[in-house]
């Protein structure tokens, strides 16, 4: 297992929306993503979300990444499913 970190989307106050679509493009393009790391920025999710439910990728958003991984690996460890991507998105109740 892996963690990808993606470039920051923010500078200051001001949200990138270009970077915010790479971002969540380059997660759906890894076909070993299990779930994607997010801050808490409903200008972001706005354009984040719909991508990734596309391809069926969870969010976990948090403003603290380590927090967010805890998060993550628990998910991981309590997984009892054949996908791990679709555990995640059941167990964080994603359509």
């Amino acid at each position: 297992m892996r963690a990808v970190c993606l470039s920051s989307a923010t500078e200051g106050t001001k949200l990138d929306l270009a970077t915010v679509g790479a971002n969540a493009r380059r997660a759906t393009e890894d076909s070993t993503a299990v779930a994607y790391l997010e801050a808490p920025d409903p200008r972001a999710a706005r354009f984040t979300h719909p991508i990734l439910e596309t391809a069926e990728i969870p969010w976990i958003a948090s403003s603290s990444g380590k927090a967010a991984m805890a998060n993550l690996l628990r998910l991981i460890e309590a997984s009892g499913s054949d996908s791990l991507r679709q555990s995640i998105r059941d167990d964080l109740n994603q359509p």
